[in-house]
């Protein structure tokens, strides 16, 4: 009875779109007062524990990095060096801003900052240069994907948290499958310029002087990822230290670029503030309900289910990233992935399925939902920019989706990209 009021709750609450943290309290609470013997008072205990670890202070200076980053101008900077690295090539703005989300991957968390900051001055340029502007809203939605896993990164400091995983390993494994995201993009577009003819105007190829000049005006802003990453990487500073490091060294850029005032850092406090309270609002809400989950054997069950069906490691992970692609296209991100948690560590177990490779596979599938119906939050961003329907930027986004999900395939299979770095770096 109990399980049947949790589910029905957590279906019901999902289907009338109340906020994910509301939805896993009420369930909880429904769970507590149908037929349980527990207190009420495990609530709260619960909620706090979740947000208890200091891992989880690096989301709001991530989060704040970011802002500060895009409102100082200096994502104008990296959008300049990419565009004279590889524009003038045909269709040049699609690898334009492919790379661009790399170069910001490395000092953000999060793809809705790179499709607010850097994807509105792409797709300024692109419609400027009569690119397609439902194809320049589908790349930058896409190619915005990759920034949630090249490190720093969220969604890998949440999953850190629940797998309690170190959150180093996570950003060092995140590198190799980043850049797998750009290399599919990045032939998909070769592909779609040529078969389909959707380039624009042709870029003309930067003199030696002014590719030296972008590149002297975005040196200190590409330095960000090898300070934030390296440190890390070295022993310098841990996680959480290189949230704050990636918040005074944006400040810095912001001085250096004689950008940053006093007036942009409270705007930008303010508004990394609401968006990492409802971030961790969601991760203190997923202390009672992983608590309510395993309490009910959940994971047991759906793995017993699971080996039902397959013992095959391989069949499961396939099973695994169905699962979270249809979990994506409900709820995409970080509040998909505490829903799912308990279950993605259990089976991880029993298939024997490294942590750290789970990890990477659950953030590239969840943040996939943010190109796809009925979230699709990033795709509805940059279709707002672009000005185009919401149908034509969806239309325009199936082959990018497709490159994204081969991508998703090969560091599924490939453990190798996922494990490299941080087995060679960290042991």
């Amino acid at each position: 009875m109990e399980g049947l009021v949790f589910g029905g709750l957590l279906v019901l609450l999902f289907a009338l779109n109340v906020p994910v943290a509301f939805t896993l309290v009420a369930a909880t609470v429904g769970f507590i007062f149908v037929g349980s013997d527990f207190p009420l008072e495990i609530l709260p205990q619960n909620m706090w524990s979740g947000v208890s670890s200091s891992v989880l202070s690096a989301i709001p200076m991530y989060v704040l990095a970011a802002i500060l980053m895009n409102n100082m101008g200096v994502t104008e900077r990296i959008f300049a060096f990419a565009h004279a690295l590889v524009g003038h090539l045909r269709g040049g703005l699609y690898y334009v801003n492919i790379l661009g989300s790399v170069i910001f991957a490395g000092m953000s968390g999060s793809n809705t900052a790179d499709v607010a900051g850097l994807g509105k001055i792409e797709i300024t340029a692109m419609k400027a240069a009569k690119y397609n502007p439902a194809y320049a809203a589908a790349i930058t939605a896409a190619s915005s994907i990759i920034g949630p896993i090249i490190p720093p990164s969220i969604i890998l400091v949440v999953y850190a948290q629940l797998a309690n995983v170190s959150t180093g390993r996570l950003f060092l494994a995140g590198i190799l499958p980043g850049l797998v995201m750009a290399l599919m993009l990045s032939l998909i577009v070769l592909v779609l310029v040529r078969v389909k003819g959707i380039a624009g105007e042709t870029q003309p190829l930067p003199s030696l002087r002014e590719f030296l000049t972008r590149l002297r005006d975005g040196f200190f802003a590409l330095l960000s990822p090898a300070i934030i990453v390296g440190g890390m990487t070295l022993g310098i500073v841990t996680p959480s230290e290189a949230g704050v490091l990636a918040v005074a060294y944006s400040m810095l850029l912001g001085i250096v670029y004689r950008s940053f005032s006093l007036r942009i850092l409270i705007v930008s406090i303010q508004e990394a503030a609401l968006f990492s309270g409802a971030i961790l609002l969601v991760i203190a809400a997923s202390g009672p309900f992983g608590w309510a989950v395993n309490i009910m054997e959940v994971p047991e069950t759906i793995a017993t289910a699971i080996q039902a069906i397959t013992t095959e490691q391989w069949v499961a992970l396939l099973l695994i990233n169905i699962g979270l692609l249809l979990l994506g296209c409900l709820e995409a991100g970080s509040a998909a992935l505490i829903v799912v948690a308990p279950v993605l560590i259990y089976l991880g177990k029993i298939y024997g399925i490294d942590p750290v490779h789970l990890g990477i596979i659950a953030a590239i599938n969840l943040t996939l939902g943010s190109m796809t119906p009925p979230v699709a939050l990033s795709l509805f961003i940059a279709a707002q920019i672009a000005g185009v329907p919401m149908r034509s930027a969806l239309a325009a986004s199936a082959p990018f989706f497709i490159a994204l999900v081969i991508a998703l395939l090969l560091v599924t299979y490939v453990p190798l990209f996922s494990l490299a770095l941080p087995t060679w770096l960290m042991g």
